[in-house]
């Protein structure tokens, strides 16, 4: 990723003149220059960068040595005076990949426990994906198809992005009701009630470009198609009918999906999330929730938590069914 975006991104992110950043990377010292570059790109702005690397060898050696005493509560004060965080990592966050004992993972653990219940409190907890050949992994697609995916995402016109969300709530807000019209005859009535949409243009999971609400969990009901259904750790699935009844997916017209159905809790079937997607730089579902749920003129609903933005549903997991619908506004 070149300085001139990764400007562009910090820009975008809501950085402020005189705010304390904390700029966090998830990376090897070959890495290292991308945590440098935020952080220039966050004084630019004036704003005061503080750099923290999270590196998995250098974790596993700190942690290999760790003692109980280390990193008591008053490590953790030194992040009270911060603003807000990017997040920024070329490979998985907090996953070691590496053995040691148990005794020191458990202190692993807690340290990484403890610094996210600080970082979250934050008014901004900015999430950054770098295109790597190690992130290309987890999404399983080719690395140089998600590479191009992914920079083309985050190289657009921010300020038209904030306009896109901006308009798209202002026609969904008076909402009470929304209807998603897909396939034959398929309708999936979601309730809004009181809860508010959010727009996605930055201070959030990047790629950004997205409005999503948390709608009244009991209330949605009905079918929806998808031509095509990526389930992570499961499969794709094509031609895929989802029967929703008093909020919760309780069955498909497919084995495989009734197999994952079965396996799963009620709160992680419970439908959480209504979202569409404004960015316009994203042009073709690919399988890939954090790039499909961006997608211009996409929708996707969510099942399992949905506490972090107005909800009420607590489960274990969180997964994104992207498609294509018509969209029917009762106000």
């Amino acid at each position: 990723m070149d300085s001139e975006l990764i400007k562009k991104i910090v820009k975008s992110s809501g950085v402020r003149e005189g705010e304390l950043i904390l700029v966090q990377l998830w990376g090897e010292d070959s890495d290292i220059t991308i945590m440098h570059d935020f952080a220039v790109a966050v004084a630019e702005l004036g704003a005061s960068p503080l750099e923290l690397q999270q590196s998995r060898s250098h974790n596993r050696n700190i942690f290999s040595a760790a003692k109980e005493a280390c990193f008591p509560e008053r490590y953790y004060s030194i992040f009270e005076k911060v603003d807000a965080v990017l997040d920024v990592f070329t490979y998985q966050p907090v996953v070691l990949n590496y053995e040691i004992s148990k005794e020191q993972m458990n202190y692993y653990r807690n340290y990484m426990r403890k610094l996210f219940e600080t970082l979250m409190k934050k008014k901004r907890f900015t999430q950054i994906r770098i295109p790597t050949a190690e992130n290309a992994r987890e999404s399983d697609l080719d690395i140089e198809d998600y590479i191009k995916r992914m920079t083309k995402a985050y190289d657009i016109d921010y300020i038209k992005l904030s306009e896109i969300c901006e308009k798209k709530i202002a026609e969904l807000k008076a909402a009470r009701e929304i209807l998603l019209h897909t396939g034959d005859n398929c309708s999936l009535k979601l309730v809004m009630g009181d809860r508010n949409w959010i727009a996605d243009c930055g201070d959030g999971d990047w790629p950004c470009g997205e409005v999503y609400i948390a709608p009244i969990e009991e209330k949605t009901a009905g079918k929806v198609f998808y031509n095509k259904l990526f389930i992570e750790n499961t499969g794709v699935f094509e031609k895929v009918i989802l029967t929703v009844e008093e909020g919760i997916v309780i069955s498909s017209n497919q084995e495989k999906v009734n197999d994952f159905i079965k396996n799963c809790a009620k709160e992680s079937l419970t439908v959480c999330e209504l979202g569409f997607g404004c960015n316009e730089n994203i042009t073709g579902l690919c399988g890939y929730a954090v790039l499909d749920e961006k997608m211009a003129d996409s929708f996707h609903i969510a099942i399992g938590d949905n506490r972090m933005f107005g909800g009420k549903n607590k489960a274990d997991l969180h997964m994104d069914f992207v498609g294509i619908a018509e969209i029917e506004i009762i106000n």
